[in-house]
């Protein structure tokens, strides 16, 4: 009886603090403020760049003054970004998944987003850099064009940049997930949790 008892203890003691490292919602969690951390970056830079280019605007001439709109109509477009994202995890936060399979599938798509966002910043950056060449051969809008590709290779190399460290941090955050995971097995009839110390 007393063997029983105390295995009955460990189980519960045990469970209890299993189920508080591995508790579904609070991945899921992390990964939503991980999102929003990741927003106040993208928004701060947003932020600069309406203030910055916002004043700059109307004190350049020529090629700098292109460079200085397209920011802010680049940056109109990160700012729409932030508000969503923003919006997003309020929803996130009041449908939370309660099982590891929902979180395994946001995980896996939140970071072949990011993924491929850091390919499309490179997209945009080669777009700057070619705008910037056809500036040299273009005689009626050498300005713009000079001043747009500037701006899409600035934003372009911050989104870079951006983009690639939030697909890093989302896929530590998505091993860690599967190092829990690894613990717990199900042979159809038991399941089984296996610690390391």
């Amino acid at each position: 009886m007393l063997k029983n008892l105390t295995i009955l203890v460990g189980i519960l003691l045990g469970s209890g603090c299993f189920a508080q490292t591995t508790d579904p919602n609070l991945f899921y969690k992390e990964q939503i403020q991980i999102n929003q951390d990741g927003m106040k970056v993208l928004g701060g830079w947003a932020a600069a760049n309406f203030i910055g280019s916002g004043i700059a605007t109307g004190q350049t001439q020529g090629s700098t003054k292109h460079f200085h709109q397209m920011n802010i109509y680049w940056n109109i477009v990160n700012g729409g970004l932030v508000a969503f994202s923003t919006l997003q995890a309020n929803k996130q936060r009041q449908h939370l998944p309660d099982n590891w399979e929902a979180n395994r599938i946001s995980q896996k798509k939140i970071e072949k987003l990011f993924l491929i966002n850091t390919g499309l910043d490179l997209v945009y950056m080669g777009t700057g850099a070619y705008l910037l060449n056809k500036s040299s051969t273009s005689s009626s809008s050498s300005e713009m064009l000079r001043g747009y590709g500037q701006s899409l290779i600035l934003q372009g190399g911050f989104l870079f940049l951006f983009d690639g460290m939030m697909y890093l941090v989302h896929h530590k955050h998505g091993l860690k997930h599967n190092k829990l995971l690894n613990q717990i097995a199900f042979d159809g009839q038991r399941i089984s949790v296996r610690w390391v110390f």
